[in-house]
């Protein structure tokens, strides 16, 4: 069992696409996965229907309004669950953000569904706010998109940063890997970048492939469903997808077991 927090020190990454997708890449594989939706915008349940956004999720149960079991939205894949943010009104960000950067409060969530789910996937707010360092003290690994644009280059370091000073904090979380996203291999500025964030790290910390920026993820967004779920066979960029989900796997020592068929939705 394993908790992977998906972070980025810059929002418009595509962070929520890339959590949403490896939840389902990983539950393809057979590993039975909960994600969890930590951002007080709702990130997971606006890109999923207008329906999630509106259901209870963490933030009631950490108010004590729902049980942990009561916060899950069950989908139509048998090995994939979602624990949207939950109702939130814009006043009560502050109070949802102090329970758990003061209270505590997501260890005690996490815990309470220890065994039942081979993984923990945690989409975190952009940047390293309260609430993203919280989740990333109680995640065994992190995995950060990282946006083909020049700017990025100055922002990557202090992810780097981040963790270290968790690592000093007795924490034992370790970064599985950097996902270049959003990458544009006909325009020169992007595939400059995605070069030199090449040189710039050991093969082992950015994965094989990148992900390009590619209208299917707006499509797939726009149904609310994860790209592999846009036809049969999936979109080849899809294959890209479980291409990262595979390495991730392996890196963290997780089990596979059967692979399920796709469903044409998600959630109702």
């Amino acid at each position: 069992m394993g908790t992977l927090a998906v972070a980025s020190q810059k929002g418009g990454v595509g962070k929520t696409t890339l959590a949403l997708n490896l939840s389902y890449a990983f539950a393809e594989a057979g590993l039975s996965t909960l994600l969890i939706d930590t951002d007080p915008q709702g990130a997971v349940g606006l890109s999923l229907s207008p329906s999630v956004a509106k259901r209870r999720g963490l933030a009631d149960c950490i108010a004590g309004e729902v049980g942990v079991t009561d916060a899950i939205l069950a989908t139509k894949h048998p090995r994939l669950a979602l624990m949207p943010v939950g109702q939130i009104q814009p006043k009560e960000v502050a109070a949802f953000s102090r329970a758990i950067v003061e209270g505590g409060r997501l260890r005690p969530v996490l815990d309470a569904l220890h065994g039942q789910y081979d993984l923990f996937i945690i989409d975190t707010p952009c940047g390293f706010g309260g609430i993203t360092v919280e989740a990333l003290r109680n995640s065994t690994h992190v995995v950060s998109p990282i946006l083909a644009e020049p700017i990025v280059l100055r922002s990557v370091p202090q992810l780097f940063e981040m963790i270290q000073s968790l690592v000093e904090e007795g924490v034992t979380t370790r970064i599985v890997g950097l996902v270049i996203t959003m990458l544009q291999s006909q325009d020169p500025n992007s595939a400059n970048v995605a070069q030199e964030l090449r040189r710039m790290f050991p093969p082992e910390l950015l994965f094989d492939v990148d992900i390009p920026r590619h209208p299917i993820f707006l499509e797939a967004t726009s149904l609310g469903v994860p790209v592999g779920l846009l036809g049969t066979p999936p979109p080849p960029v899809t294959h890209l997808i479980n291409l990262i989900a595979s390495e991730i796997s392996s890196r963290m020592q997780l089990d596979r077991t059967t692979r399920h068929g796709p469903q044409r939705t998600l959630v109702d």
